[in-house]
């Protein structure tokens, strides 16, 4: 199956893009910070035989319409998606949070539009709300001196490099290098606004669904102490530890990714 082509509409005042393939049950596919829904290709692929599948590009990724103000908040990004899933007649679907994303999905499933029928974490990050605020803005004002010194591209090659697990397989690198650089600089950094404010534990208490949290043992981005923080803190949660694996399974295993990600979906429908 080739990657479904980017569909768009304006919705509540705001041009959206979206990714869709299949039917039955809706999967929905909410990407990181580093990402898109270029991010969700194997996924598109593995899981159209059996859900209808809806990969979106938040606001400013993709051909999306970014948000007026610089640093949205975790809510600003819920409603948009809300906003997109209500015009798609998505009152209730299966949803996956890579990274940033799963702060998106949080955030979305605490204002109740959408009924979820499970969740899945993928390597999500918390956000720094949480954190003293003299550390915050120190991280805060790195990460844009970072960026804005390389530029997206080489930002791109060298976190890539980073986040991604050792064993990588050189064309998964490279794709998921692609997909960050293809990110464009003003989209990130709105992001990334989020992210220093967000925190995603005073949304966990609303998650009533079976919730699944993967963490990769290789991964920098959102280690195992955190990814168990945030099982530890939803009572139906599981947790499943990825040896060897990075920030971005879906691309760099996507077959271990889909093989657990189909059994969790499988036993919510028995």
């Amino acid at each position: 199956m080739s990657l479904p082509a980017r569909q768009s509409a304006v919705i509540t005042g705001r041009r959206l893009t979206w990714r869709e393939a299949g039917a039955g049950p809706a999967l929905v596919l909410v990407h990181g910070i580093g990402g898109s829904s270029l991010s969700w290709e194997p996924q598109l692929a593995a899981f159209a035989a059996s859900h209808r599948v809806i990969a979106w590009d938040a606001p400013g990724y993709g051909g999306s319409e970014s948000f007026a103000a610089p640093a949205p908040r975790a809510d600003d990004y819920a409603a948009s998606l809300a906003a997109l899933l209500g015009s798609l007649g998505v009152t209730r679907a299966h949803f996956v949070g890579h990274s940033l994303g799963a702060i998106m999905v949080a955030a979305l499933l605490r204002g109740g539009a959408i009924t979820a029928e499970s969740v899945t974490f993928l390597h999500g990050v918390t956000g720094s709300g949480r954190i003293d605020p003299a550390a915050r803005e120190t991280l805060r004002r790195s990460r844009i001196a970072d960026l804005t010194a390389m530029g997206m591209d080489r930002f791109a090659r060298e976190r890539g490099r980073l986040i991604l697990g050792p064993q990588t397989p050189a064309p998964a690198l490279a794709r998921a290098i692609e997909v960050m650089a293809d990110v464009p600089e003003a989209a990130y950094l709105q992001a990334w606004e989020m992210m220093c404010a967000a925190d995603i534990f005073a949304d966990l208490p609303a998650l009533t669904s079976p919730v699944l949290v993967i963490c990769g043992s290789a991964d920098p981005v959102a280690p195992e102490a955190s990814c168990r923080a945030v099982a530890a803190a939803i009572p139906q949660a599981r947790f499943e530890l990825l040896p060897e694996i990075g920030h971005y399974a879906s691309l760099e295993a996507p077959e271990v990714f889909n093989r657990l990600l189909a059994a969790f979906l499988a036993a919510r429908a028995s």
